[in-house]
């Protein structure tokens, strides 16, 4: 008879364990506000990504078009990086023993680019 009664238990505890339980209706964890923003900043990373692109394509065209010339080069890489940073202008330096020589610009205004051309060189300091 004990026998009878622990198999039955069993069999309930069964039925129990693997009998479906009620779902819960989903809930939305993200509001429509959310995923809308999130869409936006993956839209302004993938035009980031090809613009970023666009700019080293160029760059590798100058590099092709002109081998052996760097100062093309430094010009396209500048003007990329100026318009990519949504820089006003831009200025490329090399270094040069404790100096910097001044290789390129791109929408310096112009008196700043003349002072530029007559001393390329800038000395580091305080």
């Amino acid at each position: 008879m004990k026998r009878r009664s622990a198999a039955k238990g069993r069999s309930s505890k069964r039925r129990r364990a693997f009998a479906p339980k009620a779902r819960k209706a989903p809930t939305a964890h993200a509001s429509t506000t959310d995923l809308q923003d999130q869409v936006a900043a993956l839209t302004r990373e993938l035009q980031e990504a090809r613009e970023q692109q666009t700019a080293t394509s160029e760059v590798l065209k100058v590099i092709s078009s002109s081998p052996g010339e760097l100062k093309p080069v430094f010009e396209a890489m500048l003007a990329n990086a100026t318009r990519i940073c949504e820089a006003k202008f831009g200025i490329l330096y090399l270094t040069e023993g404790d100096a910097f020589r001044t290789v390129a610009l791109y929408g310096a205004p112009p008196a700043f680019a003349e002072a530029r051309q007559r001393e390329p060189l800038v000395r580091s300091g305080p």
